[in-house]
């Protein structure tokens, strides 16, 4: 089997301008009015239907969290919920004047009671309290914001002063997309070939919560306490991304939008045939059914390949956030002893019991 494993980092851009005037407000608290410009960037292609639609690169709505300091025991001191961003090249929002600060920016939560009353109160909720915050996903739907259109929760972070000098701030999206897309070969010149013909494709030990934060560099190892499997994936439609894909028996294609999953590195693992032996618990992982099909058009095997998902084709078992991984399969026969094969053979030969009855008058 050939595969090739292409990564992708996709960053969105907020520049933060310096500020146009400032004002008390109160407790001897001067607020400053700093303007910012919103850039995202492309997130990749996407084949869509007019009701379905996801919009991965737009920033619908914007939460802006201010912290008196940079560590995870500072603590909150300013917040606010844009229910629209119209003009992103000209934000202008009201911030707390100080030192060694940290502005936390949350797009497209579609909520405006997330951080508001005792959700996140200022004075008493912590950044490290905000680390903790998770939303929940039991599919695929559950990495999308918004009705009808959809969109991604998107973080970005500055720290600094306030106001400061036009400092560029990056906004990342929260989760990953996984694009397959898959070959047969014809193995019929093969002696006792078998063909891989695919029935279905799934997802699988996908966590069941995000943080709010996205870091694609993020290497800190952490396991998942819960795990869901995505739906199993057949046929040709249009999935709830709003994107096609198609699982055909010899070719197909399918993309999934994912939480980020950082299982870290086994070194034991000396080839992509072996990345099953040695997979951390509750790594992501995507299941190819199907059945061995040999020359005379006959069942031989049922086959399940199992295929381990990381930012390498062997010893990394991590998915980060705001990343896309583009993975092509290519089968060329059903060989026995790759461990990312679950083969259940079945008889060639049917043996039947002959019985001669004579009647006799």
């Amino acid at each position: 089997m050939m595969r090739s494993h292409t990564i992708i980092l996709l960053i969105g851009l907020i520049f933060l301008g310096s500020c146009s005037k400032e004002q008390p407000g109160g407790d001897g608290i001067i607020e400053v009015e700093t303007g910012f410009s919103l850039a995202p960037a492309n997130f990749g292609a996407a084949i869509t239907r007019a009701d379905v639609i996801a919009n991965v690169d737009a920033v619908k709505n914007l939460w802006i969290l201010q912290f008196d300091g940079t560590t995870d025991a500072s603590t909150l001191v300013k917040r606010e919920y844009k229910n629209s961003v119209d003009n992103l090249a000209d934000l202008k929002i009201i911030l707390n004047k100080g030192e060694s600060q940290r502005v936390v920016f949350i797009a497209n939560t579609f909520d405006s009671e997330l951080f508001n009353g005792d959700n996140a109160s200022p004075g008493k909720y912590s950044f490290s309290q905000f680390k903790k915050k998770k939303f929940f996903i039991s599919d695929e739907s559950g990495m999308f914001t918004g009705s009808g259109e959809k969109y991604m929760r998107m973080y970005g972070s500055y720290d600094g002063d306030v106001p400061n000098k036009d400092e560029p701030v990056l906004l990342y999206r929260i989760g990953a997309k996984v694009i397959l897309t898959y070959t047969s070969e014809d193995v019929s010149s093969v002696p006792d070939g078998s063909r891989f013909r695919i029935t279905s494709v799934q997802l699988k030990d996908v966590p069941d919560s995000s943080s709010y934060i996205s870091d694609p560099l993020n290497t800190v190892v952490a396991t998942p306490a819960y795990v869901v499997n995505y739906p199993v994936t057949s046929g040709s439609a249009t999935g709830v991304s709003g994107e096609a894909y198609s699982i055909n028996n010899y070719d197909g294609f399918v993309s999934y939008y994912l939480p980020e999953n950082i299982r870290g590195d086994n070194l034991s693992v000396g080839t992509q045939q072996q990345k099953p032996l040695f997979a951390p618990v509750n790594s992501i992982w995507i299941e190819i059914k199907g059945e061995g099909i040999g020359s005379d058009d006959r069942v031989n095997e049922y086959v399940t390949f199992k295929l381990y998902l990381g930012n390498n084709l062997t010893t990394n078992y991590n998915i980060n956030n705001n990343t896309e991984y583009t993975i092509n399969l290519k089968f060329k026969g059903i060989n026995l002893k790759d461990a990312r094969l679950k083969v259940e053979r079945i008889s060639d030969i049917e043996i039947f019991h002959e019985e001669i009855i004579v009647w006799e008058n």
